[in-house]
This record gives structure tokens, C-alpha cells and sequence, in this order.
């Protein structure tokens, strides 16, 4: 079951913070759908973003699960974001077809994972999580699964102003 989508300021705050990264604009990432602990997004079919074979080459691919996969981590602390910063550590990828036409991505967060986490972040002013990605190709087969270990900690404090 999917967690509720979050209100419209959050999600709009969320896309705008993913679609800013210039590889992502570049490439033509955009996340499409943002809920508390899921996402969505998508990628164009575009030739310079080909491989040798005539698919989506799997850069592409990495970028739209990294991207959805932090959208979904965001989505799970959007009322820390203003005080803390998430970080990508590791995604794990396995590439399980040829990708032909637009990409899209879902990932997803275990629900059952999201209070302990953020009792961590309330107790520790960190936490981590696992966000799993499936990245489906025009055809709507699955191509690329990934999980995504993300990590949150509280934004450093900015020095006090020196007289």
C-alpha cells in the first residue's frame, strides 16, 4: 500500500530541489509524483542518451532511479528538510534488461522502517534508510532494480557573526 502523497508545497519543494541538479535537467529526469516515503519519475528516450546498443545507456538509467530514490527519502522527512541534509551513500543497481523508449521509476521506502527511523533522527540528528527502485522501460518491462541507502543528519549550525 502506498503511503498519501504530500501536500502540494512539499511535493512542488521536492521536484523543484531534483529537477535543479543540472545533470538531472540534462538528462531529463523529472520526478513526477512525491508521497510520504514513495515517488515517481521519468526520462525521456533521447538519442544522446543512448548506448552502443540503441538503448537507454544505463547512466541514464542510474540518474532516474538516484533521483526517484532521493525524492522518496525527501518525501519520508520533508519536515526535517529545512534543518537537515540528506545524503545518497551507496545505491545498489542491477540491470536486468534492455531499456527501450521513456524510462519511468517508482520507489518506495518500507513503511514498517519510516518510525524508527525517524526516532533516530529525533534521538541521534541522523538517520538512514533504504529506498527500493524498479525503473521500467517504454515497453513497461521492468530494466534496472536498485536500492538506495540514504542517510540524513542535521544541517551544521552557521558560526556565530564575529564583532
Amino acid at each position: 500500500m502506498t503511503s498519501p502523497e504530500l501536500p502540494a508545497f512539499a511535493s512542488d519543494a521536492v521536484k523543484a530541489a531534483l529537477h535543479a541538479i543540472p545533470m538531472n535537467a540534462t538528462v531529463g529526469v523529472r520526478i513526477t509524483g512525491v508521497g510520504v516515503g514513495w515517488a515517481a519519475g521519468e526520462c525521456p528516450d533521447t538519442p544522446p542518451f543512448r548506448n552502443h546498443l540503441g538503448t537507454i545507456h544505463a547512466g541514464a538509467q542510474f540518474l532516474l532511479a538516484e533521483a526517484v530514490s532521493g525524492a522518496a527519502f525527501a518525501g519520508a522527512f520533508a519536515q526535517h528538510l529545512n534543518t537537515a541534509v540528506p545524503l545518497i551513500e551507496k545505491l545498489d543497481t542491477h540491470y536486468v534488461g534492455r531499456a527501450v523508449g521513456d524510462l519511468t521509476a517508482r520507489a518506495e521506502c518500507n513503511p514498517g522502517d519510516l518510525p524508527a527511523a525517524h526516532a533516530a533522527f529525533a534521538a541521534e540528528g541522523r538517520a538512514r534508510l533504504t529506498v527500493k527502485v524498479t525503473v521500467r522501460d517504454g515497453e513497461d518491462k521492468p530494466v534496472m532494480e536498485a536500492l538506495a541507502h540514504w542517510y540524513l543528519r542535521d544541517r551544521p549550525a552557521a558560526p556565530a557573526p564575529q564583532d
